[in-house]
Formats: structure tokens, sequence, C-alpha cells
């Protein structure tokens, strides 16, 4: 009886393990898997056939240029840039923790800010794409491929659409029609100031949408192992 006990105890203490660590597995292998197929991406897209049809459409963006929609694009592209992300970030985990109590979701959002431009910053090193010279109404630094401010900006509006909509029963659909649009205005502001190729700013929308829903399952993984937890104390 006492050799029966002790096993279950072993196994439970074994199960224990196994979800402690299952959340981190998963952003590992979810990690791996976009690292495994932007790469090659990125250097597709920077084949010439495909760089000659993005060019085509930055000269579009630079030929619609008007005065009043630059200053709206420039805006626009603030809103994907380090100071607006990390302090809309802040402000929302904050407030979530003051709200909830629980310390998920602060990691939930900065995990998935600093997920995505961690990423976002190492396939900029791996696929080392020259950015645009063509008429380029804003300062860059790094490669173009893909586009950091389209995945901050991806990461950070679609996350907090999921936090907005959790407990939501009606009008979930127009908040995400709405984080959707936001990023999708801040990606073609970088094309419109010659900053990226439209196929960087798509990417990096791809990208930050993907692990805005790989933080998601993470932290869902997580509350599992707390719960199971707390209840294996409990009992």
């Amino acid at each position: 009886m006492i050799q029966v006990v002790h096993g279950v105890k072993d196994k439970s203490r074994e199960g224990k393990s196994l979800a402690g660590t299952s959340p981190l597995l998963l952003a590992l292998v979810a990690s791996l898997l976009v690292i495994a197929v932007m790469w090659p991406l990125g250097e597709v897209v920077s084949s010439p056939s495909i760089t000659d049809a993005d060019q085509e459409v930055i000269v579009f963006a630079v030929h619609v240029r008007e005065p009043v929609l630059t200053d709206l694009m420039h805006a626009l592209t603030f809103l994907g840039g380090n100071l607006f992300v990390t302090s809309v970030l802040g402000g929302a985990a904050m407030l979530i923790y003051l709200v909830e109590k629980k310390k998920r979701w602060p990691i939930f959002l900065a995990g998935t800010i600093a997920g995505s431009v961690g990423l976002d910053n190492l396939i900029k090193m791996l696929v080392d794409r020259p950015r645009p010279d063509f008429h380029r109404l804003t300062g860059v630094t790094g490669s173009a491929f893909p586009s950091g401010h389209a995945a901050a900006a991806a990461a950070l509006f679609l996350a907090l659409a999921f936090l907005v909509t959790r407990r939501m029963s009606k009008g979930r659909v127009w908040v995400w029609v709405a984080a959707v649009v936001v990023a999708a205005l801040v990606a073609a502001s970088r094309v419109y100031l010659g900053a990226h190729w439209p196929t960087d700013v798509i990417g990096g929308l791809a990208l930050g949408g993907y692990w805005t829903g790989v933080m998601a399952k993470v932290t869902a993984a997580w509350t599992r192992s707390e719960d199971g937890e707390a209840a294996g104390t409990s009992s």
C-alpha cells in the first residue's frame, strides 16, 4: 500500500514537472518553427523579380504623396515605434494587473512584444535584405525583412484585442477588425515613407500575428499548469 501511494506521488510530481515545462517548450518550438519558415522566405522575397515588383509599389506610393497624407503616415508609423509600443505595453500591463491581480496577463503582453521584436531582429540578421533607397522620408536602421514596425504593431494591437475580447459577448468582431486595420495602416505607412518593401511589412504583420497567437497558447498552457498545481496542493 505504501509503495502504491509513493508511486502515485512520484507520478504526480512528474506530471507537474512536465506541465510546468510545457509552456516554455511550446514557445521554443514555435520560435524555431517561425525561424525555419521566415528565413528561407526572406531569401525568396529578396530575389530580383520580387524586389522589382516591390519597387513598383514604392514608386506608386511616391507619386501619390501629399503633405497631409505624409503627416498622417508619420503619425501612423509612430504607432509601431519603440516609444509608443513600450508605453502602451507598460500601461496596459499595469492596468490589467490592478484589475485582475493575475501576473499571467502582464507576462503575456511582455512576452508577445519581446518575442516578436526579438524574432524580428534575429530574422533580419539572418536574411540581411537591403532596404529600399528611393525618396525615403524617415530614418531607418538595420536590414529590411521583416518590418519591425509592422511586427510590433500587429503584436501590440492583436494582444490588446485578445485581452479586451476575452469576456465580451457582443462586438468582439469589431474589436478584432479595428486591431487588424490599425496594424495594417502602420505597415502601409512604412512602405509609403520608403522605409520598407511591401513584402517586408507583409512578413512583419504575419510574424506579429503569429507570435501573438503563440503567446495566447503559452499563457493558456501556463494557466492550466498553475490550476493543476493548485488542485494538487489542495488535495
